[in-house]
């Protein structure tokens, strides 16, 4: 522990100077964290710094991170979606690695069994990548949302297909493709059943726990109950840590109190940044440029091997959509993003890693997904925003651009409203100059009012998205003087709890009036794709 607390400490400074970093650069927190990993580690930095551990990446990092992306999905939307987002995480995943796997083995020259379970290594979207990009792009929402349930699904069906194919490439064992597919159909429809009962048992618990701290532990204890059981099961633990995040999301929002609600998510929020900064910086930290170079043209061959099969994953399943249920077409230009937006990540190199030492052509196959996840981090991640934006899908809000530029009018014109009474205070300028310059001015301030009421008014969105972030500033400097108050004992702990949890209350009242009108939105923009 002496020797490991300075190597936490410096992972510790170095992740936050790099967040620091992007956003002054405007670039990815992933992307910032991947090369600045990089750079240190060509810099000798961390010199103790040891290989991603596979088993720390599947039993720790992906359990918390699948489980995050189900509590706070936006449940509605997935429910929307659900049948182009169960299309893509099966049919779509079975393609992507078929196809994949095929171009591999006659690009270079792989064994099929190699061939096809790195096919299944590089099949896995990275679920960090995808939310991080999509939580902050203003996309369509029906998009932003199939990518994302898709994103948490896929995976599921992916680490059963992995372990399928590793069983028959080095331990020998034989399957038909029957079977195959029947075993990840199983798995899948298993990991469902595991999370849902899991998570109703958890929400049974919740429900009468009313100690946010209690409640935070139950949901971490259910997030691995859920991971582990399933594989214990030889199910999906993916699925069913997702599954288990759904059911809890959906009964927080139903039957537990706006303080445990806002402890919970604060937790959950946190705990999903950690996860990502561990594993975004130690994959830079331990990607060799060494072996990046050695393995270019292969890995410049497997990046266009993945997007063919990735292609194929796509456009045949929305195809087949489009035959069979009209009503859930989705545009081309936006199946165009799938592609684009497919990015890799942790997992797909913690699957490489978990290699056995016997399977074939293994140093290959580690060295390929080390490079097609680099690549795909780095070039697609500064990539993305200019595609959505060539593609006309990064949508400028209108609204938002009048209520801003109303916003900073108001501001100006505030500020030159005092800047001219303390003139005035001071004798430096003459009555008449200043009643002439203040009526000016306080006609520019009511028209900024006046317009600004009238967006809010007709723009149910978008005056709810004003109403939500002043309240949130005024609920904060709320909660400020009740803990200062407490702390100083000027009122007594009871009475500040309670204040303490009518304020969450107000907060979570907000929210909901916001997705209610960004249901309503998003209903239009549905008809109008």
């Amino acid at each position: 522990m002496h020797l490991e607390m300075p190597l936490i400490i410096g992972l510790m400074v170095a992740a936050s100077s790099l967040a620091i970093a992007a956003k002054r650069v405007r670039i990815p927190y992933n992307v910032a964290l991947v090369v600045g990993g990089l750079l240190l580690s060509v810099g000798g930095i961390f010199p103790g710094m040891p290989p991603l551990n596979p088993e720390v990446v599947f039993l720790v990092c992906l359990p918390l991170l699948l489980f995050e992306g189900g509590i706070t999905a936006d449940v509605a939307n997935v429910r929307a979606n659900i049948l182009p987002i169960a299309t893509l995480a099966t049919l779509g995943m079975v393609l992507a690695i078929a196809a994949t796997g095929t171009a591999l083995h006659y690009t270079l020259a792989l064994a099929w069994g190699p061939a096809l379970l790195l096919g299944s290594i590089l099949a896995v979207t990275d679920t960090v990548s995808i939310l991080y990009a999509f939580r902050r792009a203003p996309v369509p929402r029906r998009l932003s949302g199939i990518m994302q349930g898709e994103s948490l699904f896929n995976d599921g069906t992916a680490l059963v297909a992995y372990a399928a194919i590793s069983s028959i490439v080095v331990g020998g064992a034989s399957y038909s493709l029957p079977l195959i597919s029947a075993k990840v159909v199983g798995a899948t429809l298993g990991g469902l059943a595991i999370g849902l009962t899991l998570g109703l048992v958890a929400g049974f618990i919740i429900r009468r726990t009313e100690d946010p701290l209690a409640e935070i532990m139950v949901t971490s204890a259910l997030a691995f109950a859920a991971f582990v059981i399933g594989e214990q099961l030889h199910l999906s633990g993916a699925i069913a840590a997702v599954t288990a995040g759904l059911a809890t999301g959906i009964n927080l929002r139903r039957h537990v109190s706006a303080q445990s609600q806002v402890a919970i998510h604060t937790f959950w929020e946190y705990a999903a940044f950690g996860v990502n900064t561990f594993l975004f910086l130690s994959m830079g930290l331990t990607t060799r440029p060494e072996t990046l170079v050695r393995y270019l043209p292969q890995t410049l061959l497997a990046v266009v091997c993945v997007f063919a099969g990735r292609a194929v994953a796509i456009y045949l399943p929305f195809l087949l959509l489009r035959w069979l249920r009209p009503s859930e077409a989705v545009p081309l230009r936006w199946q165009h993003v799938f592609i684009l937006g497919n990015i890799k990540g942790a997992l797909s190199i913690g699957l490489a890693l978990g290699l056995p030492e016997s399977t074939p052509s293994r140093e290959l196959l580690v060295a390929i997904a080390f490079g097609v996840c680099f690549l795909s981090l780095v070039v697609q991640g500064f990539m993305l925003t200019g595609v959505l934006k060539r593609l006309g899908l990064f949508h400028e809000d209108p609204v938002a651009y009048a209520v801003a530029e109303q916003q900073a009018r108001l501001i100006a014109s505030r500020a030159a409203r005092q800047e001219l009474e303390e003139l005035h205070d001071q004798g430096l300028i003459p009555r008449a100059a200043y009643e002439h310059l203040r009526s000016d001015y306080q006609v520019g301030i009511a028209g900024a009012e006046r317009e600004l009421r009238r967006l809010s008014e007709q723009h149910l969105a978008q005056g709810a998205k004003i109403v939500l972030a002043t309240r949130r500033r005024l609920i904060d400097a709320e909660r400020t003087a009740l803990l200062s108050a407490r702390r100083a004992g000027l009122i007594p702990e009871a009475t500040a709890e309670v204040q303490l949890a009518k304020l969450d209350s107000r907060t979570l009242e907000l929210e909901h009036v916001l997705a209610s009108a960004q249901e309503h939105e998003a209903g239009s923009e549905r008809k109008a794709s």
